[in-house]
């Protein structure tokens, strides 16, 4: 049985200040059974050199920019932790007890994923609480508004044997990762209560910023998505991913006019 708990994998791109409020959330915690892996995403800035500074982490410097997905990989490919937490840079903890609360929502029983809540401060101000209504399989992907990696606490053997990974130099590579998972796993948890803090003050965020090369990863992702359900026997459950292939291939549509209307301008 492996010993290790948890493992918080944390991408950084010219984000110094902002992970150090991540990294500090964490040495807070009352639970201390856990590793931290950051990579460094070929930052431009001096991020690479304030976290070689710091104590207690596993630190991997990218030769090459792989955006958020492929820095996520590396962190899986060391990774030791039973599960597997995913924090952004810019995101942190919600108190000193957050992981031993999600400690012991899995107790002994190992589940494929846990649910988790999340508060989104800055621009937006939203609280998001996973309860049994809201994540069920169906609810999950017709009506969850988040399809974030983050706001799900990952059992490593499931991802392992499931080969689940993120899609490399892409943007959108969230819900691609998050889909699988849903899709493939067998069983849940949910940890209703708040576990990250997720801010939204970045002004240079995916939405905010709508180039061409983004458009484009994300409908090289909904291709994906649909060779992933194309084989799928004729079901419920695949009526309801169709319905999430629907949702993605709107928001899309609405970037593309935001796009254009950035070219108007």
């Amino acid at each position: 049985m492996n010993d290790l708990r948890f493992s918080i994998i944390i991408p950084s791109y010219n984000s110094a200040q902002e992970v150090r409020r991540a990294l500090q959330s964490i040495r807070e915690q009352t639970f201390k059974n856990y590793e931290i892996i950051v990579i460094d995403d070929c930052s431009t800035d001096n991020t690479y050199e304030i976290l070689s500074k710091e104590k207690g982490i596993k630190l991997i410097k990218n030769s090459t920019n792989l955006k958020a997905g492929g820095a996520r990989n590396k962190g899986l490919e060391i990774a030791k932790g039973e599960y597997i937490i995913f924090l952004d840079a810019d995101d942190y903890l919600a108190e000193k007890e957050t992981l031993q609360k999600i400690n012991d929502v899995i107790g002994t029983e190992r589940s494929d994923l846990i649910y988790l809540g999340f508060e989104i401060v800055g621009r937006i101000q939203e609280k998001c609480i996973p309860t049994d209504e809201n994540s069920t399989f169906s609810q999950r992907v017709r009506n969850w508004k988040y399809e974030n990696v983050w706001d799900v606490c990952w059992n490593r053997k499931f991802l392992k044997d499931n080969k689940i990974s993120f899609v490399e130099k892409r943007y959108f590579e969230d819900f691609l990762f998050y889909y699988k998972g849903i899709i493939r796993a067998k069983t849940y948890k949910v940890a209703n209560f708040i576990t990250h803090i997720y801010t939204v003050n970045k002004n240079d965020s995916i939405t905010s910023n709508v180039s061409e090369q983004k458009l484009q990863d994300l409908y090289m992702n909904v291709i994906e998505f649909l060779e992933e359900i194309k084989n799928m026997e004729q079901s419920k459950e695949k009526a309801d991913i169709v319905f999430a292939v629907y949702r993605v291939v709107e928001y899309s549509t609405r970037l593309l006019k935001q796009f254009e209307e950035g070219l108007k301008q």
